[in-house]
């Protein structure tokens, strides 16, 4: 572990499993679940080494797609009817705004740093 920053990318993974718990099961039960998932991927981040900066905004991305992707189902359905269709809504939406997330973060991660490599902007 690098110390404070892994200890502080766990805690925030482990509040957004206690969000996404909370969120899509309003239930003790599976807040405690959603927890116990965000701590164990926070370890998973922490053991192979991702930037604080990535894991968090990545899976943070995936929960909010989850949340449009759910509520989206659940404006063109009647209520309590296409619970299926919500479950599948959400994680299609989930999967794929974590990978455009994803790819954006690793994009922006790489610029930065190829930036400081370089030595800054080009005097000139």
């Amino acid at each position: 572990m690098r110390a404070a920053s892994d200890v502080v990318m766990i805690a925030v993974m482990a509040a957004i499993g206690l969000l996404t718990g909370l969120l899509f099961f309003p239930n003790p039960a599976w807040a405690a679940l959603g927890l116990a998932v965000g701590v164990a991927l926070g370890l998973a981040m922490a053991r192979y080494r991702v930037r604080p900066a990535i894991g968090p905004a990545v899976a943070g991305g995936a929960l909010v797609g989850a949340w449009i992707g759910r509520e989206i189902v659940r404006a063109l359905c009647l209520p309590g009817s296409c619970t299926t269709v919500e479950v599948a809504g959400s994680a299609f939406t989930a999967i794929g705004s974590m990978v455009g997330i994803g790819l954006v973060v690793a994009l922006v991660v790489r610029s930065f740093d190829e930036y400081r490599e370089g030595g800054g902007p080009p005097q000139g």
